[in-house]
């Protein structure tokens, strides 16, 4: 049986871009804080940007390709374990797509990127600045949520410091580029693999869902 490799696309166009916009505004909203003392608007617009790529990546997963969409790699509890048992096994990660522990992993930032927006809108930080929704509530009540603001983006940079190590994992134990795959497209796969469930749509659609995310999100700071 011919078990010879050959590239494939797995991961399409507004798929990869989100992925590299989302760690470019991560880093420069974890900068605006930690790194300089006078950078809250720039907090807020790396904020704003955060919000809107988070709704798309949402509404993405329901009107993407394939392997952008939740379908494909929510798997269930058992599905999960299985592949758990093979990470230890030196061999090439052979999924299309994220594999099962990936997917999760993808479904716990994507909750807590949404935690972390949706707190921000209404944190503030004792000065003179303060999210869009904050003058809606109290602000002993706006002081808790900032608290909280800040303790979900510690179990943020803690999911990413495990995302990055992941990669480092698959990269030289599993002989499983992902930072290729995620910047070109496309994963080298034995050419017996099933890719007929494997699609990609319009990158139209993926401007039409982005201009959606970007009008809720100016609509939110505008009219709150």
């Amino acid at each position: 049986m011919n078990t010879t490799n050959q590239k494939i696309k797995v991961w399409d166009l507004p798929t990869r871009l989100f992925h590299w916009s989302l760690v470019l505004c991560f880093a420069v909203s974890w900068g605006s804080v930690e790194l300089f003392d006078d950078a809250m608007q720039i907090h807020f617009y790396a904020g704003y940007t955060l919000l809107t790529l988070l709704i798309f990546r949402v509404l993405w997963g329901f009107v993407g390709g394939s392997t952008a969409r939740f379908s494909h790699f929510w798997s269930g509890v058992h599905a999960t374990k299985a592949y758990a048992r093979t990470l230890l096994k030196p061999r090439p990660n052979d999924n299309i797509g994220h594999n099962p522990v990936g997917g999760w992993a993808v479904i716990i930032m994507l909750t807590l990127l949404a935690a972390q927006m949706i707190t921000g809108l209404f944190s503030n930080n004792d000065l003179l600045d303060s999210g869009p929704l904050a003058h809606y509530i109290s602000g002993d009540l706006s002081d808790t949520i900032s608290g909280i603001h800040g303790t979900i983006f510690n179990f943020l940079i803690t999911i990413v410091g495990l995302h990055i190590a992941a990669v480092f994992f698959y990269r030289f134990y599993k002989h499983s580029n992902l930072i290729i795959a995620m910047i070109t497209g496309y994963k080298t796969l034995p050419n017996t693999l099933n890719t007929s469930g494997l699609y990609f749509v319009s990158n139209f659609r993926a401007i039409l869902v982005l201009a959606i995310a970007a009008a809720c999100v100016a609509a939110l700071v505008i009219y709150s």
